[in-house]
This record gives structure tokens, C-alpha cells and sequence, in this order.
């Protein structure tokens, strides 16, 4: 009986992948870090997955690279299926020849203190002869590597577990893509691959499974770097278009300039705006609206007139966020009228003065219409005046030390209004 379906699957995401400081790695073997608790969650997702499979589907056997990683990350499967994890140096990480330190990883004997009731021994596989080079590989060197494994592990296999038709094998993003290109007899880590009918690069995210099945004497790919039963999908995907190893602080780097740089840019390019409606009551302080003899000899009693907002006033207003805005109605005094008339209208008693409000909810909603008579908001809650609290600017208040006091860089980011409006509660509190 020979090999029919193989599972080749990334470990899950690596404690080091977390900002610092990093736990000690368990072996004390250079660049063999443990899982984070996040990519302990996605091995025993992982192993579910595997578990839920028919019988005619799930790993009857598990290999992993001699790094922590990828044996924590098949030990939930294992505990789930009863199966050991037998340890595969042909499948091991790939490192750079730039590479100041290139690991030996842990042995059987290693990582027997860590995992003893899942771990098996080289009894029930010694391995391949394939290891990589201690000297670091390029491409086509983790290339032909994973091509001499298959080359060797196959006949050894079949002959020693001639019962077993299904494999899981859990490695690193690199190997993953190379041993996944060598098996389907492609040329180099670079070919994209056809799976049922897409054409793409190989995936490799963390605890993605690639699943293989030879089919007329070749293998071919059915699902690429599958994610789905992950609860956070894919994370960490990785291809050789990406010039740093895989999971490197170099890599990381990158993918948090990247990040930052894309958070950048979808928040100037999503910036929303919502259109606000609320209504500003306007306080009634002008000494001829109460005034009844003045009232009585003006034929034209109209409230709306007397309180007409000129259509080239200026209205002004502080931050919607705060308390207690200020708000200002400038421009809009009639220069020329008699201010014992009732020309000299309330708005005119208020202008270019500054008012406290205060937020309150209407008992109802009033309703926006455009100048074509379409609705086009509501107003829940207005800003009342509070004419008790006046803010009335005094030449002792705007001095020229009060207005310099703010830096130039504040200073021209404000309005002349807000500048007084600051001047004038820094001198109410002092």
C-alpha cells in the first residue's frame, strides 16, 4: 500500500511574533521559539479540523520539523487521534546563508521532557539522511532539499508503514512551499500552482494546511493554505516573493511598517462625514422687545422680523464636543438704525457679544427641509443660551500679553474669536 493524501501545514503563530519581551525559548536552542497562546489556540483548531475529517480523510500519521513549534503545534491533533509525532530533519527550517547563527534544532531526546505522552521515538522513525545545511540555503538550494527527501522518504516509508495512507506533515512557510512544489514536480518555489482550476502562489499562512492527493501516479493540490476553520483566518502568510525568512524580526518589521503605512493611508481615504442638525436659541436681550411704548407706536409688531438674522451675518461656535460651547452672531447690526426702534432688533442688542449654551433635548423632533421643501434631517436636542453667563469681551481682557501668551504654532491654528473666547475664560478663572 502506498501514500494517497498528505497534509503539509504551517506551525501556528510563534510567541515571538508578539511585541517584546519574548519568553526564553523552552529548548535554549537558538531560533526555536514556542507558540504564543494565540498560536496554541489555532493548533488545537487545527487539530478539531483534522479530527472532524471522514476516516478516509484524517492523518493516520504525523512527521513535524525538530522545532518546538511545530511539534507543540501537532500535539493537539495527536492527543485527539492517539497517533505519536515523529520528528523529520528533510523537513526542517529554512535559513539564509546570510545568517549570522544557523540552529542544529532538538532531538527525540530534546523535546521528550516537553511533549512525553505524544512524542515518538526514533524506533518508529528515524528519519531521513536530508538535513539542511548548517552553512544557510538559497532558494534552490531549500529547493533540492525537500526533492531529495521526497526521493528517499517515500520507499523508506511505504516499506516501514505500508498501512498508512494518509500523512500529515507540520513544517515552516518555506519548506511548506518548497516541499509542496518538489511533490507536484515543479520547477523552483516561484511556479504558481493550479488548484481546481485557480491559478496562484502557494499559501502559507500560520496553521494553514495545503492537502495533496495522488491521483494517475502524480500528486496534485486540492486546497491551498486552508484557513477556514481557524477562527482568525489567515495570519502570516508568506511566499518567497518576500526577501526576508519567514517569521524573521526583519519580516515582522516589515509587516508592522506595512500595517502602520496602510492604517495610514484607510484612514485618510475613509474618513466619513455626517450631516448635523441642531438648532442654537438665540437669547432675547434687546431693551425695545420688552419695551410695550415702544412697541405701540411701531404699526409692524412682527416677532420675526424683529429677530431677522442678516443673510451676510457670521455665526460662530467652539468644539460640539464640549459642555457648555460659546457662540458668537457678528456682522450683523444695522449700523444706520436708531437703537431706541424697533429696527434696532434683538440680534443687533446680541452682535459680535459671546453666549454660553448649554445642551438640552427637545421634547420632540423637529424636522429639516430643504429650500425645495425636501426633509433632509431631524433635530433631536439644541443649544440654549445662557444670558446670565455673557461673555463680554473688555480691552483689559485682550491685552496683547494675553494674546501672545499661546505659541505661534496654537495661535494660528485659532480664530480670532476663539482667541478671545480663551483670553476671556482665562481671565474669569484667574
Amino acid at each position: 500500500m502506498t501514500l494517497e493524501k498528505i497534509y503539509i501545514a504551517r506551525h501556528g503563530y510563534r510567541a515571538n511574533w508578539l511585541p517584546e519581551p519574548h519568553p526564553p525559548n523552552p529548548t535554549g536552542i537558538d531560533s526555536d521559539p514556542a507558540l504564543a497562546p494565540h498560536g496554541v489556540d489555532q493548533a488545537i483548531e487545527m487539530g478539531k479540523h483534522l479530527s472532524s475529517l471522514s476516516p478516509a480523510d484524517q492523518p493516520q500519521f504525523i512527521l513535524t520539523s525538530p522545532f518546538y513549534r511545530c511539534v507543540e503545534t501537532a500535539a493537539p491533533y495527536a492527543r485527539e487521534s492517539g497517533l505519536k509525532i515523529c520528528l523529520e530533519p528533510g523537513v526542517g527550517e529554512w535559513f539564509k546563508r546570510s545568517r549570522a547563527v544557523v540552529p542544529k534544532p532538538g532531538s527525540y531526546e530534546t523535546h521528550a521532557k516537553f511533549f512525553p505522552d505524544v512524542l515518538g521515538t526514533a524506533s518508529l522513525w528515524e528519519g531521513t539522511s536530508v538535513n539542511p545545511s548548517l552553512e544557510g540555503e538559497d532558494e534552490d538550494e531549500i529547493f533540492d532539499r525537500t526533492k531529495r527527501f521526497w526521493q528517499e522518504f517515500f520507499p523508506r516509508f511505504e516499506q516501514k508503514h505500508p498501512h498508512v495512507k494518509n500523512l500529515l506533515i507540520v513544517t515552516h512557510a518555506a519548506t511548506k512551499i518548497a516541499a509542496g512544489m518538489s511533490l507536484m514536480g515543479l520547477a523552483s518555489v516561484h511556479d504558481a500552482v493550479d488548484v481546481n482550476g485557480e491559478k496562484g502562489k502557494l499559501r502559507a499562512g500560520a496553521c494553514s494546511i495545503d492537502k495533496y492527493e495522488k491521483q494517475d501516479g502524480k500528486w496534485v493540490i486540492l486546497e491551498n493554505g486552508r484557513t477556514d476553520f481557524l477562527s482568525g483566518g489567515e495570519e502570516m502568510n508568506w511566499n518567497f516573493d518576500v526577501k526576508f525568512e519567514a517569521g524573521s524580526d526583519e519580516d515582522i518589521k516589515a509587516r508592522e511598517e506595512a500595517a502602520a503605512a496602510a492604517a495610514a493611508n484607510n484612514t485618510s481615504k475613509s474618513v466619513e462625514y455626517e450631516d448635523f442638525f441642531l438648532t442654537v436659541d438665540v437669547p432675547i436681550v434687546a431693551p425695545t422687545y420688552y419695551d410695550e411704548s415702544v412697541q405701540e407706536n411701531h404699526e409692524n409688531n412682527n416677532i420675526a422680523e424683529q429677530l431677522l438674522i442678516n443673510p451676510n451675518a457670521k455665526f460662530q461656535i467652539t468644539r460640539l464636543d464640549e459642555a457648555n460651547p460659546l457662540f458668537k452672531i457678528s456682522d450683523n447690526a444695522n449700523a444706520a438704525a436708531d437703537p431706541e426702534s424697533i429696527a434696532f432688533s434683538n440680534l443687533s442688542a446680541i452682535d459680535g457679544q459671546i453666549y454660553q449654551t448649554n445642551w438640552s433635548k427637545l421634547l420632540g423632533t423637529e424636522l429639516i427641509f430643504d429650500e425645495n421643501g425636501e426633509l433632509v434631517g431631524t433635530v433631536r436636542e439644541h443649544l440654549v443660551a445662557d444670558p446670565s453667563v455673557k461673555i463680554k469681551p473688555k480691552s483689559k481682557d485682550l491685552n496683547d500679553e494675553d494674546m501672545d501668551s499661546e505659541s505661534n504654532e496654537e495661535s494660528d491654528s485659532k480664530t480670532a474669536f476663539l482667541k478671545k473666547a480663551i483670553a476671556i475664560a482665562r481671565a474669569k478663572n484667574s
